[in-house]
């Protein structure tokens, strides 16, 4: 079996279940990943914070970037399995009122992950 960066082996220190985010697709914790639910009677996705709506959830972290990529790539759509139009306004909404400190930080996962490199020249 192969095991992944962001898998954790042996999750004896671990709070809570372990979900995926639909924007970056890295697993975390359910307690820090906001879920997204549908609402069949006004044909739209909406938050659910208390995590207590019925039916199928998609998660996302709350990050701006995993947000946006979730809605470029209509994740939320797919994840709940949802047949037709759905308006996203409610989690455009949600972006919108995220705190400037989550939208300018990335989640501390992604930070170093990227190809460059110290003292390297990249214009090449």
């Amino acid at each position: 079996m192969r095991v992944h960066d962001d898998q954790h082996v042996g999750t004896a220190g671990v709070a809570g279940p372990i979900r995926t985010c639909v924007g970056c697709r890295r697993r975390d914790i359910d307690s820090r990943l906001l879920r997204i639910v549908h609402d069949p009677q006004a044909a739209a996705l909406s938050p659910d914070p208390r995590r207590r709506a019925e039916g199928r959830g998609a998660w996302v972290h709350r990050d701006e970037r995993c947000i946006t990529t979730a809605l470029d790539r209509k994740a939320f759509i797919r994840a709940l399995r949802v047949a037709g139009n759905v308006s996203q306004d409610a989690i455009s909404e949600v972006l919108e009122t995220m705190p400037s400190r989550a939208r300018d930080h990335p989640p501390a996962a992604s930070v170093g992950r990227g190809s460059t490199r110290k003292g390297t020249d990249q214009t090449r």
